[in-house]
């Protein structure tokens, strides 16, 4: 985007939140910020999850559909690049509408190619030294454009009634909402609308995809978990044909969701930048100056061995554990921590006598950051996209061997 459309987040110093930073003076049309978060909560984690999900579930059950997969062994060379098209379509029909691909065939391919040198913009080399990173930046940014020129045009009769969430054209209501907010946004345009989508759509597609592909690999690795799993998954599925899986009974499942924590825990190896733009930050005994940024490893977080429960030594932080965060109510050694306190939790269990397996991140504040915090709105999304694709592709017996 142009220097004049950037300029508004540069000079957006309020927050994302609904109370402005203490001294701030933006205009509430240019709390770009808040505005944009306030759309993502919406759409993400409020009114507009349900319809989300359900539209999730069948892109799933029509993706798998389309594969046509038999009773006859089918030989997959490389299970990511098939994740990145199945998985990487799907996210895009369910949040942003099968419009997008319909007039941009190669779209997610290129989504990927371009994901593989993305970097090369962080590091800022100029176009001479990666021509074809920005290459694939001004062609995503043409099939954006193209998308947007076409909905826009085609949307002007279209009418949303009720509450009704799903949008022929943009997806969804929450993205036709947003598209509207962008430009009526101060020195924002066409192109500058079109990159911040395609940041959206770059970290909606890229963030859980491998975290996908990384859960199932390590399930169908263990044979005595994909037998647990598949007990779970058939615990909150019900009799149809395809299946319909029940997704709030699916995110309730201790050790579905253990595979999914342990999943981000040992494969999510990032720095998260954190800015301390209006004043100074005091964190222990340290202060951080005002208009300096700050760096947190994930790495290092995850494998405290300060923090993180091995079993003194069986299950290294640096190898995957699946049932590293369950807590077995029988056995005091059990659950993530290393030195569990009991809980009300706890309490409550053994006043039953009860042998029940439970999940539980007690504790972990600070150690374990899953896309950068707990409360990260990809956090909520990426469980409500992974378990029923999880159990679409581990439910049937006998559907993965590997080679």
């Amino acid at each position: 985007m142009s220097r004049q459309a950037a300029d508004i987040y540069y000079k957006d110093t309020s927050g994302p939140r609904k109370i402005l930073n203490p001294g701030s003076k933006t205009e509430p049309l240019n709390r770009i910020y808040y505005r944009t978060h306030e759309k993502l909560l919406k759409g993400l984690l409020g009114q507009g999850l349900s319809p989300m999900t359900d539209r999730l579930e069948e892109e799933i059950s029509a993706s798998m559909s389309s594969l046509q997969i038999s009773e006859e062994w089918m030989y997959f060379p490389d299970l990511m690049e098939f994740y990145q098209i199945a998985i990487g379509s799907i996210v895009i029909k369910t949040i942003f509408g099968g419009t997008l691909l319909s007039r941009n065939p190669d779209f997610v391919r290129m989504l990927w190619e371009f994901d593989g040198v993305i970097m090369r913009l962080a590091k800022r080399l100029p176009i001479i030294c990666a021509p074809k990173t920005y290459w694939l930046r001004r062609k995503l940014l043409e099939c954006i454009k193209r998308w947007h020129t076409y909905a826009r045009t085609h949307s002007a009769g279209f009418e949303s009634t009720g509450d009704q969430d799903s949008d022929p054209l943009w997806g969804c209501k929450m993205i036709r909402e947003r598209y509207l907010m962008l430009r009526d946004t101060e020195d924002q345009d066409h192109e500058s609308v079109a990159s911040t989508d395609l940041a959206f759509i770059w970290s909606a597609v890229t963030n859980v995809t491998p975290s996908s592909m990384a859960l199932l690999i390590h399930t169908i690795s263990d044979a005595s978990v994909l037998a647990e799993v598949r007990q779970e998954i058939a615990r909150a599925t019900e009799s149809s044909s395809p299946p319909k899986f029940r997704l709030r009974q699916l995110e309730q499942q201790p050790l579905l969701l253990s595979l999914y924590a342990e999943t981000l825990r040992h494969g999510v190896q990032i720095h998260i930048p954190r800015d301390i733009p209006h004043k100074p930050f005091n964190i222990g005994d340290r202060t951080i100056p005002s208009d300096q940024i700050l760096f947190v490893n994930t790495w290092l977080a995850h494998t405290d061995q300060a923090v993180w429960n091995t079993k003194d030594g069986a299950y290294p932080l640096e190898e995957f554990w699946a049932r590293r965060f369950l807590i077995n109510p029988k056995d005091p050694s059990s659950g993530p921590c290393k030195n569990r306190r009991k809980t009300d939790v706890d309490r409550a269990s053994e006043a039953v006598d009860t042998n029940e397996v439970r999940y539980s991140t007690e504790g972990l504040e600070g150690a374990w950051i899953p896309y950068g915090g707990k409360s990260c709105i990809r956090l909520s999304w990426s469980s409500s996209l992974i378990w029923p694709q999880a159990a679409t592709m581990l439910v049937p017996a006998g559907c993965w061997q590997s080679v």
